[in-house]
């Protein structure tokens, strides 16, 4: 089949292709893109924003301040206040991928909740307030320090009211995969300008949402009720409660009648808006709200040189089944539906944009149980996602479509028609939503320790990443595994990995810490009191020195080593077997080994920047507490159920262990993995007290003596070191230092934030917000 159509001023021939599905026929009109581009149209960019209500646990608006915890608003890319004062906008970054945006949104999500806890603030789940002040000078409008953008809102509150400034929802944010538009014009340009034809591109998908939404308004509407004070300035009162979507019908957000734009194409609607700014019907561009935002420039009339950037689709409600508002299902359900109606046939009217609001008005104003009055035109619609996800196979979508199909004869099934079926009086909506917005903010608030949606980077970074996030400091991930990352502040840029590894600490400085050999030769040049010992790079080497050493403990371990890997320390000294065990343990990991003193006392690790103690923490080797009936292997299992232990570095206390180490430590104590400890018995798997290991560690910084902060510093002063761990053994920290009573036994590049601020005991320290105070001080100022 072909038909003509008019594209500027040109005539082109454009392909339709006929489908069959279920008895229907459909055609498919590849006027724009070919099917064959469904793929990489799929790998289009993406954003999501959400807006909701900060409420009381009675329901009321908040009354307290956006919190200055979240960085100014001028430069805050994540976490922003709409209208209210009390109405939080959550913004992710663009991305191609809907577990990326929900990685994004649980992050923003967790921090804000952690913050607001401590006013007793919720966050309202729906889109619609329950609540709304018979004072409305309560409604306090954002406290912007952009004096204009403060007098805009004011004016939106004298025109509109303040009502309906308190409506919140989900802006979907998207951008075609430019790379297909630029090889489409390449093709088929013809006459036109690149930048007219990619505008007309945008414009096609912008005339078809129009047409289309009402199919996404009668699955995920979900604003059935609303305050029974509530009422708009320009439409007064809901007509009927409860209905679809009270947001997206005559009593949402809506302009008054008498602004009408024209999406023919780009051109009309440039002239249109400017029109209804001549007359007065805007006061500015952006005081327009219709269901899909042009994105790209201004003012609008730069869209026709500059082209449309993305679009912003204004009118998903928020889901109050779900803690973030919205979910990946979905985000790639509406990824789908727009990817879809790219195919449908759009005549280029704007008479079709008129029809689409009347039929999206039809279905937002009628009652949640109603059946669709548009069913076959959704069955084509369907079938069209049909031949779309044939290109792409989205393990999602048959279930998706079953259920469609299915809720289209059982509007039950629809978001709005669960919520009244759930709560069929409108009395009891305060109840639903402040129970949904306890149960999210308990989700929010589950394993502090982590950052939500970002559990595969290492905990010290999660501490930086979310530091960030809560001060408005943009972060860029170079590379998940490496923990790499770019942070960003108005026009600076520092590179960070691992959390503190920075500009600020040279490649040096990381061998001399690195080197452990180098270390206590930098430290014993500065009169600085470390083990004394010897190297050696042959096991036979290490051997023959067993006969010289004196009878004491020792500790043994490889010449470049972190986490406690390859160390084996004794409190006395070890047999000939023992000692030959753990040399080959510590050469399996380098190819020098070092065989110290061992100093006996409390381990202590001093966390310093800038030559700097921010933290002190004494940590315990991994140790179990016997019941006297579970053997140590028993007691090990048990132990590792702790939600607070994990493996790799992704939990406070790593996953106690039962390998060769642990074993040698249990021989040296008569013990065996089947040996039961009496009741309240202590034993230690290892000697080493590295939380990499299983050690625990407990907050100290108040409790020692000066002298070995002092120490400490001038350890790190010696290694020229910005960012360090000095570990130091203290026979007892309470009493100044001494040439005797201390030593300091390593240093460590890259020192572990985790330890400090999730301790097993005491004060966290949040060195997360340290490093980031130092490499953004005008972020905190």
């Amino acid at each position: 089949m072909h038909f003509i159509t008019y594209f500027f001023s040109s005539i082109v021939i454009i392909e339709a292709m006929n489908i069959l599905i279920g008895g229907i026929t459909m055609t498919l009109n590849e006027s724009f893109f070919s099917i064959q581009q469904v793929a990489p149209l799929w790998h289009s960019t993406l954003g999501i924003e959400r807006e909701t209500l900060r409420v009381q646990p009675d329901g009321t608006i908040s009354s307290y301040p956006h919190r200055k915890d979240w960085g100014t608003r001028n430069h805050q890319p994540y976490i922003q206040t709409d209208f209210a004062e009390s109405q939080v906008e959550i913004i992710t970054p663009p991305e191609y991928t809907a577990d990326h945006l929900m990685s994004w949104l649980k992050a923003a999500h967790q921090i804000v909740s952690e913050d607001i806890v401590e006013e007793q603030d919720l966050l309202w789940p729906f889109s619609m307030p329950a609540c709304i002040p018979t004072d409305t000078t309560k409604i306090k409008i954002a406290q912007l320090t952009n004096q204009k953008e403060y007098a805009y809102r004011e004016g939106l509150a004298r025109l509109y009211g303040k009502h309906v400034q308190l409506i919140s929802g989900i802006h979907y944010n998207f951008q075609l995969n430019p790379d297909v538009i630029e090889a489409n014009y390449q093709q088929h340009g013809g006459q036109e300008s690149f930048i007219d034809y990619h505008n007309e591109t945008y414009m096609h998908l912008v005339r078809n949402y129009f047409r289309y939404r009402w199919f996404l308004t009668y699955f995920l509407g979900a604003s059935p009720y609303v305050a029974e004070n509530y009422s708009t300035n320009f439409y007064g009162k809901p007509h009927q409660i409860p209905m679809r979507s009270i947001r997206q019908s005559r009593y949402g957000y809506q302009n008054k009648e008498t602004v009408v734009m024209d999406y023919t194409d780009l051109y009309s609607f440039v002239q249109t808006i400017e029109a209804a700014l001549q007359r007065g019907d805007l006061h500015l561009e952006k005081e327009l709200y219709r269901d899909v935002r042009l994105r790209g420039a201004s003012p609008t009339r730069d869209l026709l040189k500059k082209g449309i950037s993305y679009l912003e689709f204004r009118n998903i409600d928020i889901n109050p089944y779900l803690p973030y508002g919205i979910d990946k299902e979905t985000i790639n359900f509406i990824r789908h539906f727009l990817i879809s109606i790219l195919f449908l046939e759009d005549d280029r009217q704007d008479n079709q944009v008129v029809e689409g609001h009347q039929m999206n008005y039809r279905i937002a104003e009628a009652h949640p149980l109603d059946a669709c009055p548009f069913k076959e035109e959704a069955l084509h619609i369907i079938q069209v996602m049909d031949r779309v996800n044939q290109e792409l196979s989205l393990p999602y979508w048959p279930s998706k479509r079953e259920y469609l199909i299915q809720a289209l004869d059982q509007p039950e099934l629809t978001l709005a028609g669960q919520i009244v079926t759930e709560t069929p009086d409108s009395t009891d909506y305060l109840e639903m939503g402040l129970t949904l917005a306890q149960q999210h903010q308990q989700t929010m608030l589950e394993q502090p320790f982590l950052l939500h949606g970002f559990e595969d980077f290492e905990l010290s970074t999660q501490d930086v990443l979310k530091e960030a996030i809560r001060r408005g400091i943009r972060v860029d991930i170079i590379d998940k595994q490496d923990n790499f990352l770019q942070l960003s502040y108005k026009d600076q840029q520092e590179l960070v990995r691992n959390a503190n590894m920075t500009r600020l600490d040279s490649l040096i400085t990381y061998f001399s810490m690195e080197n452990k050999v180098a270390t206590k030769f930098i430290l014993s040049q500065n009169n600085i009191r470390v083990p004394n010992g010897k190297n050696f790079n042959t096991f036979e080497a290490a051997n023959a020195y067993y006969s010289l050493l004196p009878n004491t403990g020792l500790v043994i371990k490889p010449k470049n080593t972190n986490y406690g890997i390859g160390i084996s320390i004794f409190v006395d000294k070890p047999n000939e077997k023992e000692y030959q065990e753990s040399i080959l343990l510590a050469l399996a990991e380098d190819d020098t080994v070092i065989i110290e003193e061992y100093v006996k006392g409390t381990e202590l690790r001093f966390y310093l920047q800038n030559h700097e103690v921010l933290g002190i923490v004494e940590r315990q080797p991994a140790q179990v507490i016997g019941d006297g009936t579970s053997s140590i292997q028993q007691l090990i299992e048990k132990e590792n159920q702790n939600p607070l232990r994990g493996v790799k570095h992704m939990a406070p206390m790593t996953t106690l262990e039962l390998g060769s180490v642990e074993i040698l430590q249990l021989k040296h104590q008569g013990l065996t993995v089947d040996s039961v400890p009496e009741a309240g018995q202590i034993v230690h798997l290892r000697e080493n007290s590295n939380v990499s290991t299983g050690g625990i560690s407990i907050d100290r910084t108040h409790d020692v003596h000066p002298s070995y902060i002092h120490l400490a510093q001038n350890a790190a002063r010696a290694l020229d070191a910005h960012f360090c761990g000095v570990d130091m053994i203290i026979e007892d920290y309470s009493v100044p230092a001494d040439n005797h009573n201390y030593a300091i036994i390593e240093a460590n590049y890259n020192p572990n934030i985790t330890i400090h601020r999730h301790p097993g005991e005491g004060e966290p320290r949040l060195l997360g917000k340290a490093v980031l105070e130092e490499l953004f001080p005008e972020a905190f100022s």
